[in-house]
């Protein structure tokens, strides 16, 4: 497996915003656990690279201050999209406040992701609509559906593997590839990355906003993210990217 580079989508003074592929680690941790029960049973898995590592391995030691790095969330190993590393330790401090707190306490960092689901035109009829909350098992994500196949996810709590356990165990729509928990495997498609792709990150400083969009563009060749949904250098169709980027009110 060659070496992943790391895009950097943007840098200012208080985080870079990578977009990260899947078979990444956002953070150390036991290997193992990538192996989805019996999945790879008897194939060769290449070890996953950790974020922070690659990023500072692709970056010039004499212009980085690599110690005060943080990350300010995580994404797991086999989604791939926008994930925000604060370049200082004040930045981390109050993004993560904002995260713990909400509102308009610390600096305020919003997420949407894009998924293609399974079982479309089912699931849980309470869950059908056009959008909505699902407020479940301790955790809080907001939903605008772009059409039966894909929706688009905010997140308003953070926990761990929160928009995979909703769709599949709420809605009853897994994503596909996710095995893990009951999506289908897609034939001749990377069973180590998923259709789930944190698309959309909003951040604000003080009086400064700034809006990223981040394209899909890991193995993008249309066989697990339908060309429908996004052109061939990753970029979402823009009727996706208004749903991004809009206000949520609901």
């Amino acid at each position: 497996m060659n070496k992943p580079v790391l895009k950097i989508v943007h840098e200012c003074n208080n985080y870079f915003l990578i977009n990260k592929p899947p078979n990444v680690l956002s953070q150390p941790g036991n290997v193992h656990r990538w192996i989805y029960h019996g999945l790879y049973k008897n194939q060769h898995v290449n070890t996953p690279k950790v974020l922070l590592d690659e990023l500072k391995s692709q970056s010039s030691t004499s212009k980085r201050d690599f110690d005060s790095w943080r990350l300010v969330h995580r994404l797991d190993s086999c989604v791939s999209g926008g994930l925000l590393v604060a370049t200082n330790k004040n930045a981390a401090k109050y993004f993560s406040r904002n995260l713990k707190e909400g509102g308009n306490k610390g600096y305020k960092i919003d997420r949407r992701y894009v998924a293609m689901i399974d079982n479309p035109g089912k699931g849980d009829p309470k869950y059908l609509n056009e959008y909505g909350i699902i407020d479940k098992m301790g955790m809080v994500s907001k939903y605008r559906r772009f059409d039966e196949k894909c929706i688009l996810v905010e997140l308003s709590t953070g926990q761990k593997h929160q928009i995979r356990k909703h769709l599949s165990h709420i809605l009853k729509q897994p994503v596909l590839n996710d095995v893990k928990y009951g999506g289908p495997l897609l034939p001749h498609t990377d069973p180590l990355q998923i259709a789930l792709h944190a698309a959309c990150v909003k951040t604000k400083i003080g009086l400064q906003k700034r809006e990223h969009l981040i394209p899909m563009t890991f193995n993008n060749n249309g066989k697990l993210w339908d060309r429908r949904y996004l052109d061939e250098k990753g970029n979402f169709i823009p009727e996706i990217q208004k749903m991004l980027l809009e206000e949520w009110t609901f």
